[in-house]
C-alpha cells in the first residue's frame, strides 16, 4: 500500500471517529444556526426601522408671548421643523403651561427676545434645554442680521446647507472599517481554532496510548504516516466544521444584504482561510509531536506549553499590529513563521504589504511546516509507544527506534 493511501486511510479513520460524536455534530449545527440568525439581524432591524422621509413629524407646540415676525418664525421652524404656535397672555401664563404636566408646550418665546424652558433633572443638559439653547442662538442671529441691515437674508442663513467635506488621502471609510473588523475577527478565529483542533489531536493521541490502540496501529502503519494521517484527518474535520458553521451564514448575508458588504471583504475572507490552513499545519504538527510525550490528559497542558506560547505570541502581536500594520516590528513579525498567520492577515486587512512580502512569508511558513513535520515525526517515533510517565523530549529524540 502506498504511503499516500495509508495516510488517507488514517485521516478517514479520524474523520469517522469525530462524526460518531453526537455532541460534536449538534454543537456544529447549533453554531451554524446561530450564525445564520446573526446574519439576518441587519434585515430584521431594517424591517422595524422608521423611514424619516415617509413618516410625518408631529408639530411641536411653542407658547408665544407677543408677536413673532416672519424672520423669527422661520428661525424656529428651521431649528424645530413643524411648529404649532400657542399665543398666551404673559410670561406667567407661559410658565404655568411649561410646568403643567398635561400641557404639550415644551418651551416659550417671550416677545421674540427670550426663551423659557422647564427645568429638567439630571447631571446633563436635557433635550428641551438643548433645543432652547439652539433656538436662542438662532434668534440672536436674527437680531444680529437685522441690526446689520441684512434682514432679507435671514431665511437663507438659517436654512443654508453645509458645504461638503472630503477627507483627502484616506481610504473608503466602509472598507477601512471592514478591514479592521476582519483583522480583529480573523486573529481570534485563527487562534481559537488552532488551539481547539491542536488540543483535539493531542487528546486523541493520549486516548489511543491509554487504550493501547496505537500499539496495534503501528504494527500495520509506519509511525510517520500515522502521525500525518491524524493531522490531515483533523484538518479535514476543521475545514468541514468551519464550512458548516460559516458558509450558510455568509451565503445568507450575501444574498439578503449584499449592499452591506464592502468591497475587498471576500478577498480577506479567503486569505483568512489560507492563513488558518498554513497555521494549522505548522502548529498541529508541533502539537502532535509534543502530545506523544504524555499518556495522561492532565499532563497535556504542560507539554503543549512551547506551542501554546508561540501561538499566544502570534495572537498578541497580531492584535498589536492592527494599530501599526506597517511598522518595522510588524513587517518583521509577518516574516516569522510562528507569527506570520496572525500578522500577515492583519497587514493585508489594514496595512499595505507588497506581493513579495505576502508570498515570501508563505514560502518561509511552508519551509517551517516541513521542518516541523520532520522534527515532530522524530519525537513522535520516540514517544508514541512509551506509556506511563512523561517522556522527556531529549529521550524521545534519541530513541527513534521505529
Amino acid at each position: 500500500m502506498s504511503a499516500v493511501r495509508t495516510v488517507m486511510l488514517i485521516a478517514g479513520r479520524e474523520v469517522r471517529q469525530r462524526l460518531r460524536s453526537k455532541l460534536f455534530i449538534w454543537t456544529t449545527v447549533l453554531i451554524s444556526v446561530l450564525m445564520v440568525g446573526a446574519s439576518l439581524i441587519p434585515t430584521i432591524v431594517s424591517v422595524f426601522s422608521i423611514d424619516d422621509e415617509v413618516v410625518d413629524r408631529e408639530p411641536l407646540t411653542v407658547a408665544v408671548v407677543g408677536d413673532l415676525d416672519d424672520a423669527r418664525t422661520d428661525a424656529l421652524e428651521a431649528q424645530l421643523g413643524p411648529v404649532d404656535f400657542d399665543p398666551v397672555a404673559d410670561t406667567q401664563a407661559a410658565s404655568e403651561l411649561l410646568t403643567d404636566p398635561d400641557s404639550s408646550v415644551f418651551l416659550a418665546i417671550i416677545d421674540g427676545r427670550e426663551v423659557l424652558v422647564v427645568e429638567e433633572t439630571g447631571p446633563f443638559v436635557g433635550p428641551n434645554r438643548g433645543r432652547a439653547l439652539s433656538i436662542a442662538e438662532a434668534l440672536a442671529v436674527v437680531d444680529l442680521l437685522e441690526t446689520a441691515g441684512a434682514s432679507e437674508i435671514v431665511e437663507q442663513v438659517l436654512t443654508v446647507e453645509p458645504l461638503p467635506v472630503q477627507v483627502v488621502g484616506a481610504d473608503d471609510p466602509e472598507e477601512e472599517f471592514a478591514g479592521i473588523l476582519v483583522a480583529n475577527i480573523g486573529v481570534v478565529f485563527i487562534f481559537g481554532l488552532l488551539m481547539f483542533y491542536a488540543s483535539m489531536i493531542v487528546n486523541g493521541i493520549i486516548e489511543e496510548k491509554g487504550s493501547r490502540v496505537v500499539e496495534l496501529l503501528v504494527e500495520a502503519v509506519p509511525v510517520k504516516q500515522l502521525m500525518s494521517g491524524k493531522v490531515l484527518g483533523m484538518g479535514l474535520i476543521a475545514i468541514g466544521q468551519a464550512t458548516v458553521m460559516f458558509v450558510p451564514a455568509a451565503t445568507v448575508l450575501v444574498v439578503v444584504n449584499r449592499d452591506l458588504i464592502p468591497a475587498g471583504v471576500g478577498r480577506l475572507a479567503v486569505m483568512t482561510v489560507v492563513w488558518f490552513l498554513l497555521g494549522y499545519a505548522f502548529y498541529s504538527l508541533l502539537c502532535a509531536g509534543l502530545g506523544s510525550l504524555v499518556s495522561r490528559p492532565e499532563e497535556a497542558q504542560a507539554v503543549l506549553t512551547p506551542a501554546t506560547m508561540l501561538a499566544l505570541a502570534g495572537y498578541f502581536i497580531g492584535f498589536a499590529s492592527i494599530q501599526a500594520p506597517d511598522a518595522t516590528w510588524s513587517v518583521v513579525a509577518g516574516w516569522l513563521p510562528p507569527t506570520a498567520p496572525f500578522v500577515m492577515l492583519v497587514r493585508q486587512a489594514v496595512g499595505d504589504p507588497s506581493l513579495f512580502e505576502v508570498l515570501g512569508s508563505m514560502v518561509l511558513l511552508l519551509l517551517a511546516i516541513v521542518g516541523a513535520a520532520l522534527a515532530a515525526a522524530r519525537i513522535y517515533e520516540g514517544g508514541i509507544l512509551r506509556v506511563g510517565a512523561r517522556v522527556k523530549m531529549r529521550e524521545a529524540w534519541k530513541s527513534r527506534a521505529l
